[in-house]
């Protein structure tokens, strides 16, 4: 029927290409002073699954917010990952001046509905699988040790992890070897990252 509003899914995927999301992770960091709580500000491009996250801070204060908003839309724009739309939840630290960042370079900030945790479901099933696959198996020394670990997964995200919203690939690379049987006189290696913590299974490199 026509004149029928399209559903959340559908509106997903007509503007996954120039659609993001951002959301918060946080992780209780070792410092001189005792525990801290850090926290990471992660976007994700819907339709690459790309991550791009900010430094750690201990105080995500107006004026880390809006140098995380530029740095974010420079790396995407060297990416060639083109920024149109950015759902976030309502979390009091989105400031003003935050989306008008945004709206500066033509993009529509849209805050989630109240009760809605499916509206910005991509990012945090990454922060997610980032906290049950890593985080949880370290304790973080400071900030540049948790910028490591987030990195490092970041990387091994984009590059090694199985996704099953694509096909069981990695986002980047060339995976169409891995689709063939292996002949016998081949082996599958393991590579690490953090430790073996990470793990990563594929042909030998000839």
């Amino acid at each position: 029927m026509s004149g029928i509003a399209p559903t959340w899914d559908e509106l997903v995927k007509i503007h996954a290409d120039t659609l993001w999301q951002v959301d918060f992770f946080c992780k209780m960091t070792v410092t001189k002073t005792g525990l801290k709580q850090a926290f990471v500000l992660a976007f994700l491009h819907v339709g690459s699954r790309r991550v791009i996250c900010s430094p750690a801070t201990f105080k995500p204060d107006k004026k880390w917010m809006l140098t995380q908003a530029e740095s974010m839309l420079v790396q995407a724009r060297e990416a060639d990952l083109p920024v149109s739309y950015l759902i976030r939840d309502n979390d009091n630290c989105y400031v003003l001046d935050f989306e008008a960042v945004f709206e500066q370079a033509d993009v529509r900030v849209k805050p989630t509905a109240p009760r809605a945790p499916n509206q910005n479901a991509f990012v945090k099933r990454w922060s997610g699988s980032l906290c049950y696959e890593c985080f949880n198996r370290f304790i973080t020394f400071g900030l540049e040790y948790l910028d490591h670990i987030v990195s490092e997964y970041a990387i091994f995200y984009s590059e090694s992890r199985p996704h099953q919203g694509k096909c069981n690939r990695p986002l980047t690379g060339d995976w169409s070897i891995v689709d063939e049987l292996l002949g016998r006189e081949e082996q599958v290696v393991c590579q690490t990252r953090l430790g073996g913590v990470l793990k990563h299974y594929g042909r030998q490199a000839a």
